[in-house]
């Protein structure tokens, strides 16, 4: 009888010291600090009960607001409860496991497995951004381990490597889900209505005037104040733009693609197939080339992004012989991006080699000669001799952006010459920009090295034009780079200098 007694009195106080816990843990959850909040977390996943702990941490990551360190607050808690039961990790591994190549039936599946937890329930439609955006996550998860058969290779439960690829799926699946929320449906009305409105006015003023610009340029920007619904925000507005781009009506069609160039500046471009689509439509007609240079310069930001499945070379090379400097200089700047590893690459060398020799305007051949010192590099490859012997008959050019383009060529190709050619440029009190923002492509590859007698030398001609006011000097009124895009590309290629290895 004592035994029962003393045991049932052990049981009362653990349960009340468990419930005392979980109290605390409920309320520091929902502190508005988010160190604090993620301690909790921490807490939480180790010490609480199993079953309340996914069930608050999987509330308290719907919970979060905003932030940029989203891995760093409660979601890694909840990474770590999920671990803790052999049998709710295996659940959740196979379920990562099945669904590598089908991102909508992840979601689906997640986000069940989820509100199973205890959490809330997941999202009613799941459309093509969230679908691409849980894509890009799953890809990227067999570069850290998993399989169609799960983690089995990394190691048993508990190995550090097995550990990490498993919080490498929970922590990014938990953040797609969070910032593809859609906005309420009043919200969502007010938000379409209003750049409906914000349209009709540009309208009324000259295609890339500054008033017009005023207006549209906005409908790219994501608010100061970020938000999980950001994202279907700027998908109302792409709506919106994407019906404009579709009109019979050249002046609306043309605004259309003059406000989706802007919307395209964007590092996740949302609404992807039917801006690909709206764009095939658009250069069916007969357009202006202003409109024919944006809907250019799509097609490319697109593809840089993530490569096109049907890549417009064709409409690239026709545009290399149009009328238009402008629409010249897009073609030019994306053939090289579009027919990189491509069967069609061969033949783009060869036509903007003959663009660099004979075009009429400097600034095309410099985006030509830009787009070549960017090209082949392989041995075997006919082009790759094309273009350095392009390169070399146009090194002593009078254009800095030529010249700029045959020295990140000689510096990435080894050339013998390469780096008298750059301290002699850099010798120049007034050296062109275009010499630094080529040095900077150079130094983003982590396989280049400076040899350890030029380094020292090219840091003194820097840090001679940063204390000669060089970022001020000469700078067009109105164009890039301003006096601090100046100032800010001179320090970070200083920066970038000082680090690469020899």
């Amino acid at each position: 009888m004592f035994t029962k007694v003393t045991n049932s009195m052990f049981t009362k106080r653990r349960e009340r010291k468990q419930a005392e816990l979980h109290e605390e843990l409920a309320a520091v959850l929902r502190s508005p600090d988010a160190a604090v909040r993620a301690a909790a977390a921490t807490r939480a996943a180790e010490a609480a009960g199993l079953e309340w702990a996914l069930r608050e941490l999987a509330s308290a990551v719907a919970r979060e607001p905003w932030t940029d360190d989203f891995d760093e607050g409660v979601v890694d808690g909840f990474a770590i409860a999920l671990r803790r039961d052999a049998k709710v990790r295996g659940r959740a591994e196979r379920l990562v496991a099945r669904h590598l190549d089908d991102p909508e039936g992840f979601v689906r599946a997640w986000a069940a497995f989820v509100a199973g937890l205890g959490g809330p329930p997941g999202p009613q439609e799941v459309g093509e951004d969230l679908q691409d955006d849980m894509r890009a996550h799953l890809t990227s998860l067999r570069a850290h381990g998993w399989t169609a058969e799960g983690l089995d290779g990394l190691g048993p439960p508990g190995f550090f490597a097995r550990d990490l690829a498993f919080d490498l799926a929970v922590v990014p699946a938990s953040l797609v889900l969070l910032r593809n929320r859609q906005l309420p449906p009043a919200e969502a009305e007010r938000v379409r209505a209003k750049t409906r409105e914000v349209l009709e006015r540009a309208l009324a003023f000259p295609p890339d005037s500054d008033d017009r610009l005023d207006l549209i340029a906005p409908l790219a920007e994501i608010p100061d104040a970020e938000a999980w619904t950001d994202r279907a925000l700027r998908g109302i507005r792409l709506d919106e733009t994407l019906a404009l781009c579709a009109s019979d009506d050249d002046a609306r069609a043309a605004l259309g693609v003059e406000a989706l160039h802007h919307q395209c500046l964007c590092d996740d471009i949302l609404r992807r197939r039917g801006i690909i689509e709206a764009l095939d439509h658009l250069v069916a007609r007969e357009r202006e080339p202003m409109v024919l240079q944006q809907i250019l310069d799509c097609y490319g930001r697109l593809h840089v992004l993530s490569p096109l499945e049907t890549r417009p070379v064709e409409l690239f090379r026709t545009a290399l012989g149009h009328a238009d400097a402008d629409v010249r200089k897009s073609a030019a700047s994306g053939m090289g991006l579009l027919t990189r590893g491509t069967p069609d690459e061969i033949r783009a060398v060869g036509t903007l080699v003959g663009i660099l020799d004979h075009d009429v305007d400097e600034e095309v051949r410099g985006f030509a000669a830009q787009t070549l010192a960017g090209m082949a590099r392989d041995e075997e490859e006919r082009g790759t001799r094309t273009i350095a012997d392009a390169m070399a008959r146009h090194a002593g050019s009078a254009s800095p952006l030529i010249r700029a383009a045959t020295l990140q060529h000689a510096l990435e190709d080894g050339a013998p010459d390469a780096y008298d050619r750059l301290l002699v440029e850099f010798d120049s009190p007034d050296v062109p920009w275009p010499f630094l923002a080529a040095c900077q492509l150079v130094l983003i590859d982590d396989d280049f090295s400076i040899p350890d007698d030029i380094r020292p030398r090219l840091v003194e001609r820097l840090e001679r034009l940063r204390t000669s006011g060089w970022a001020e000097r000469d700078v067009d009124p109105g164009g890039y780079p301003d006096p601090d895009d100046r100032a800010e590309m001179l320090a970070e290629l200083l920066e970038q200098v000082r680090a690469v290895r020899g």
